[in-house]
């Protein structure tokens, strides 16, 4: 039980890469508040924690409402009594993504900004505020982008990402003496598709495949795994890093299969 009595707040807990998250961590022996702004598709992950025993929390809202970032947040302290570790699986901007600088609208702008950079920025300080309150440190792991998936994007999708990892990194200096760490991580090209098994297990398909000479894309699987690491007593000695998660992409060990 890597997460053994820890409380762990993901914020952005979707179907996808965000069920995945507090699954394992619930399995890890984890206690979970999931928030995200669809109550269905929380329902639905809670009933898939509490089918293997784990205990979970659910809080409808988006954190690009800085209230609702400290509600998130007020939820895990009155279900559980602290915050332990703040994931942010905040995501979204995936749009206008063949338009250049000049070409992208005022809408895509205000929803790019909104999703990645003022949601992560709220729930980051809601989570600093309890975990200064309660005086024993913490964990911020914000997932972000790949390289490789930045440039596929706009360059506003790009900036907002890349604009994670410096506060990231920045935060990490300014709370290391509070024993905060803030680590991201970057995903790469991943299966786009709903989590439906309750239990989360290592992928255990090789990277490379001889003919032809590629890889496949990443699994839910294989980020959740890497956010338990960074989340555990494992990693006490790690912060200020970003971690790609991305099958060797961004240095283009092999090509990607896109399915």
């Amino acid at each position: 039980m890597r997460l053994k009595d820890k409380v762990v707040l993901v914020v952005g807990a979707g179907e996808h890469l965000g069920r995945s998250a507090p699954l394992l961590f619930a399995q890890e022996g984890a206690r979970v508040v999931i928030a995200a702004r669809r109550q269905h598709v929380l329902e639905e992950t809670a009933d898939m924690i509490r089918s293997k025993g784990g205990e979970v929390a659910i809080c409808v809202g988006t954190a690009a409402q800085r209230e609702d970032a400290e509600r998130m947040v007020q939820t895990a302290v009155s279900h559980f009594g602290r915050l332990d570790v703040l994931y942010n699986n905040i995501g979204g901007g995936w749009v206008e993504l063949d338009k250049k600088l000049h070409e992208i609208s005022e809408q895509a702008y205000q929803q790019i900004v909104s999703s990645n950079l003022t949601a992560v920025y709220n729930a980051c300080c809601a989570a600093i505020v309890q975990f200064l309150k309660q005086g024993k440190g913490g964990c911020i792991i914000n997932v972000v982008a790949s390289e490789h998936v930045r440039r596929m994007a706009n360059p506003l999708y790009a900036y907002t990402k890349a604009g994670i990892i410096e506060m990231s990194k920045n935060m990490a200096n300014d709370y290391l003496d509070d024993g905060i760490r803030v680590n991201c991580l970057a995903p790469g090209l991943f299966v786009y598709e709903p989590v439906k098994n309750p239990i989360v297990s290592p992928i255990p398909v090789p990277l490379i495949r001889r003919q032809p000479k590629t890889a496949r894309q990443g699994d839910p699987a294989d980020l959740a795994y890497a956010g338990l690491f960074l989340a555990s007593d494992e990693a006490s000695f790690i912060t200020g890093v970003c971690l790609t998660v991305d099958g060797g992409d961004d240095v283009k060990l092999t090509d990607l299969v896109l399915d």
